[in-house]
């Protein structure tokens, strides 16, 4: 049975942090390494957002059949950043939960890179057996235990410092949000429009993706304050900001509305009581109304998602699964999500390379998926567009597309 390390341990002055307990691993096994390996899971270096407390939960937990069943131990740093620690554990089991990792953060370009190619910064890998190896990734562990601890010292010399000047901390937070909840944002909400391009070039709206301009808001709410910078703060406030967002919805004459509208909520804010009290104003045009979920937050809590989900759709609204990319679809079929549509953000790095037989293989999932229910976001040239149709994709959102939607108006052909 593995030794299991606690990824959610609550550092105290008297436990070692879990970079010190990963040296010390490193230090009893140095007489004895063979058939010992290391991954190094670089989640430090993921964007902010994605380094939310829950995502981090869920990333730990992708490996909890590894630690039960082999002979393995997992470390989840101060840094956000995991590491395994392998003793004879077959490197077949170690790839299906790294490849759900990268599925589960496939938005951000961390990702992008080919596991074991020298394009990945997403994991490194150390043969413990082999001396450079070991030397190496030991010299890695000392440097981010020095790092922790400076850290834990610096943090406690700035305590009262950060309390009374730091720009994020709880006073500024509850400012922050009871500003939101105060101020008009119907002038910040803006509009994209997803297209169904046919063969025969013409044009109809599919939806029009509502959402908030984040950098003129954070302009009147927080001069000055780098709200995705912290990824806490920022989950605070987007669930405010999703209740402002129904309340403005709600009050829009819905009957008189001829193309359906999206809107991207968190879990939480679907289960909430207030949107209940949109989908009473909004009952009789919940077909027109497309509710977009991100699969990391999907991820976070199947159970809550299943519910939602089933609950939309029982009412009449469509759902969305958001946050795809095409990489993300080489690790599992988006289309066991039970969504309507499945968006896919376009992205040169996550194909640059791929071969032909890649290609076939994405060709499959997207049927398999139901091209006519797959969205190509974020589409900014020809090139992605030429991509999507070549994959059997005829549904786009992005700013290309913005301009291709003006020129099909301007022709009258949407």
């Amino acid at each position: 049975m593995a030794e299991i390390d606690s990824a959610l341990q609550i550092p105290n002055q008297e436990a070692p942090s879990e970079v010190s307990l990963l040296v010390g691993h490193l230090r009893r096994i140095e007489d004895d390494r063979a058939g010992n390996y290391a991954i190094h899971v670089h989640m430090s270096e993921l964007r902010p957002h994605y380094r939310q407390p829950h995502y981090l939960r869920v990333a730990s937990r992708a490996f909890d059949a590894l630690v039960i069943n082999f002979d393995v131990t997992l470390y989840s740093l101060t840094n956000t950043d995991m590491v395994l620690i392998c003793h004879d554990a077959p490197v077949e089991e170690i790839d299906p939960p790294l490849y759900k990792l990268r599925a589960l953060f496939s938005e951000d370009p961390l990702t992008f890179g080919e596991e074991g190619s020298l394009d990945d910064r997403f994991t490194t890998w150390y043969d413990l057996a082999q001396p450079a190896d070991f030397s190496t990734f030991l010299s890695v562990a000392e440097e981010m235990e020095t790092e922790s601890r400076d850290l834990t010292r610096k943090e406690g010399e700035g305590r009262q410092q950060a309390m009374a000047g730091a720009p994020l901390d709880p006073a500024n937070l509850t400012a922050i949000n009871s500003r939101l909840q105060g101020i008009r944002i119907t002038d910040l909400i803006r509009q994209q429009t997803a297209v169904v391009i046919r063969p025969d070039a013409k044009g109809a709206v599919l939806f029009r993706e509502n959402y908030v301009a984040m950098d003129e808001l954070q302009k009147r709410i927080a001069p000055g304050v780098n709200l995705f910078a912290n990824p806490w703060l920022f989950q605070y406030l987007s669930e405010t900001l999703d209740r402002r967002i129904l309340s403005v919805i709600a009050q829009r004459d819905m009957n008189g509305m001829k193309e359906a509208i999206s809107l991207n909520l968190n879990i939480a804010t679907i289960l909430s009581p207030g949107f209940q009290n949109f989908h009473e104003k909004v009952r009789e045009a919940s077909e027109k109304i497309i509710i977009e979920m991100q699969t990391i937050d999907i991820f976070s809590d199947m159970g809550g998602f299943a519910y939602a989900r089933d609950w939309l759709r029982d009412n009449g609204y469509r759902v969305l699964i958001d946050g795809l990319n095409p990489l993300s679809l080489q690790f599992f079929d988006p289309g066991l999500l039970g969504g309507d549509f499945v968006k896919i953000s376009w992205s040169r790095e996550s194909i640059r390379g791929e071969h032909d037989e890649r290609i076939d293989e994405l060709r499959e999932v997207v049927k398999s998926a139901d091209e006519t229910r797959v969205v190509l976001a974020r589409v900014d040239s020809e090139e992605a567009v030429n991509w999507a149709l070549s994959l059997g994709i005829q549904r786009f959102q992005g700013h290309y597309v913005d301009k291709i939607v003006d020129a099909m108006i301007v022709k009258g052909i949407i």
